[in-house]
């Protein structure tokens, strides 16, 4: 049954699931003039989302750096580096290394150098040269290495590793939980409810959270706009490439993905479509712009066909299994609109074949069987 006959006049949607959205106290306003203090919430070391991130990092600079990268401010609104630095120096969790924990910081024509001039050999890579270099006293290498990097004690070390989520965030990953609202500030906040729950379980469940939001926002108001409709669909992309990320269930990484492209169809172009095409019944030819904005609403770009293929490739399936997936996953999305499921795996298959001209002539039809029917 199609998710839009509750919303244009149809028959009633029967079995739809809906999602859980968990009840939400509200707090008593808080009367008391708030102090200034860094973003987020401490853990069991007093420490700030913006204190690990300093932390994880220190290691990377020297104690009289001044010159920081600006995605400090930006994504983790760190405005003073240096004095953060001095502060985790200051409360034992960083300290000022020694001449040979500063050698990785040299280039190598810089370690050839300082080897040549100690009589060391300068044959073998990097990591070989340093290595050598370890075994010359602290007193020797001192002439060379006249700046300090800073270095994590023990103490900032087991802080770090209480905190796993830090990681996370400042690693690279094929996709961007923070493009729904997922980021280390609602991370960090339901970390430090519960330290021992897996930081992964919780972004999981942030984005099933903010998918959950996002599909009751345009339940209830179907005009208001793309970006619900974006964000709701978005999530489910963004959760198949994490599970993908984990390399445990590429079946469901794949399942998630295939329902993103099926929702992608029928949610968020499909739903504006019929929105827009019922909106200005008034203006013909305004209307038939929407028809060729639903294509362009759902082709797939470079990135989702690399991501689709790639997801494909580890289920090791054939090109006439493909389609059955396809279809099989998009029974379970319970969104026919527009495109029915065996419509919309052919539009997929077209797509990804690069028959784009096949693929846009069948959008363009399907579309305008939909909007007769409003």
């Amino acid at each position: 049954m199609s998710f839009f006959s509750s919303l244009f006049g149809k028959k009633s949607v029967k079995n739809i699931i809906q999602p859980n959205v968990e009840k939400v106290e509200t707090s008593k306003r808080i009367t008391n003039t708030p102090s200034l203090h860094l973003k987020g919430k401490p853990d069991a070391y007093g420490l700030y989302p913006a204190e690990l991130v300093m932390l994880l990092l220190a290691e990377k600079y020297k104690t009289t750096e001044t010159n920081f990268p600006s995605y400090l401010i930006h994504t983790y609104e760190i405005s003073n580096p240096l004095k953060m630095l001095k502060d985790l120096h200051s409360r034992t969790f960083l300290e000022i290394g020694n001449a040979k924990d500063c050698l990785p910081g040299f280039k190598l024509t810089e370690l050839k150098e300082m080897a040549v001039a100690l009589n060391i050999s300068i044959k073998g890579k990097k990591e070989e040269i340093i290595n050598q270099l370890s075994d010359v006293s602290e007193e020797a290498l001192c002439a060379f290495v006249k700046e300090r990097t800073w270095k994590l004690t023990e103490k900032g070390a087991e802080a770090l590793k209480a905190n796993p989520y830090i990681q996370y965030f400042l690693d690279k990953h094929s996709y961007s939980v923070t493009e729904v609202g997922v980021n280390i500030w609602t991370v960090n906040e339901e970390f430090v409810k519960d330290p021992k729950r897996p930081y992964r379980d919780i972004i999981y469940s942030q984005l099933n959270k903010a998918m959950n939001e996002a599909f009751i926002q345009f339940q209830k108001n179907p005009a208001s706009g793309t970006s619900a409709t974006s964000r709701y669909c978005e999530c489910y992309r963004l959760m198949g490439l994490f599970i993908e990320e984990e390399g445990k269930s590429y079946i469901n990484a794949s399942d998630m993905y295939f329902q993103y492209l099926f929702k992608r169809i029928n949610i968020h172009a499909g739903l504006q479509l019929l929105v827009n095409w019922k909106t200005f019944n008034y203006d013909k030819k305004f209307r038939e712009t929407f028809i060729s904005r639903y294509y362009d609403e759902i082709q797939l770009y470079p990135y989702q066909k690399a991501e689709l293929l790639r997801l494909l490739d580890e289920l090791n399936v054939s090109d006439d299994e493909v389609r059955k997936n396809l279809i099989t996953s998009f029974e379970r999305a319970q969104d026919e609109g527009v495109m029915s499921v065996k419509e919309a795996a052919d539009f997929i298959i077209l797509e990804l074949s690069g028959d784009v001209d096949q693929s846009r002539e069948l959008a363009y039809k399907l579309a305008r069987k939909a909007v007769r029917k409003i």
